[in-house]
């Protein structure tokens, strides 16, 4: 088994907040045991959802997702992280495989064998390992096979691409500079390079060094600053000019890459 671990935690009456991560470092599995249903909004690269959460449902997230999560009210989930060399190495396994693999972001899905298997490995943690390692790396190759047989694209071919070309960096990027203020998707960007959506969100890391929705957002940050120090436009037009939902998630981003305030700079 890899060095890294699948990690499962469980969390009870967890308090209404919000939590925003840009870039899953592994596979994410969140299992809702919330007993009644709450609202949550939801979000991943592609999607925004408003729903009711209820017992039962389940969320995967893929590493390098963004992932967003509100809910206001108590909240109990259990959480599994996989790494992906786990995926690597059950396609190993199953096909002889040595593609990498992504994981579909799957929304509120039902899904008993990721509960049979979850329950059994929160068991085994419990009872404090009595089953012993086999048993543990048992569950977790069931794991690992189930989701790479259900939640990923068909292996990539190797003719599949392995960099984006020059022209395709540049049509990404200029799509990006030409819908600034509008909610881009993950498609639509695909679709103005050439290339699958899989494919740009893993190679336009690959590439720039960031997945393309940090990309996006240090653009909008950039070109805030731009307008700010023109003094034209109030904070809350610059926001809404550059695509922020609001001031707030401008004054969030300008202070995290800048290190100071919109205010701070239209001030000055």
């Amino acid at each position: 088994m890899p060095d890294e671990r699948i990690e499962i935690s469980q969390f009870y009456n967890v308090a209404p907040q919000e939590l925003a991560v840009e870039s899953l470092p592994s596979h994410l599995i969140v299992i809702h045991t919330t007993p009644q249903a709450v609202q949550v909004v939801e979000r991943d690269d592609r999607l925004k959802i408003k729903e009711l959460a209820k017992p039962g449902d389940i969320n995967i997230l893929s590493a390098s997702s963004m992932a967003y999560c509100q809910w206001k009210e108590a909240i109990s989930f259990i959480q599994l992280t996989v790494p992906p060399a786990f995926i690597e190495l059950a396609a190993q396994s199953d096909n002889n495989s040595r593609a990498a693999y992504e994981l579909i972001n799957t929304w509120h899905t039902h899904d008993a064998k990721i509960l049979q298997i979850s329950q059994w490995l929160l068991d085994e943690q419990h009872s404090g390992g009595v089953g012993g390692k086999l048993y543990i790396d048992s569950l977790l190759n069931l794991l690992t096979v189930h989701l790479l047989r259900t939640y990923t694209d068909q292996f990539r071919e190797a003719r599949s691409p392995q960099r984006l070309t020059q022209q395709q960096i540049k049509s990404a990027i200029d799509y990006m500079h030409a819908h600034l203020n509008q909610d881009i998707s993950l498609d639509a960007l695909a679709q103005s390079a050439n290339i699958s959506s899989s494919h740009l969100r893993r190679l336009f890391k690959q590439t720039t060094g960031m997945a393309p929705h940090q990309y996006l957002i240090n653009l909008r940050v950039n070109r805030a600053k731009e307008l700010l120090l023109t003094n034209s436009l109030s904070i809350s037009e610059v926001a809404a000019e550059v695509g922020f939902a609001d001031q707030s998630h401008l004054h969030r981003h300008f202070k995290r890459i800048f290190g100071i305030t919109p205010k701070a700079v239209l001030t000055n």
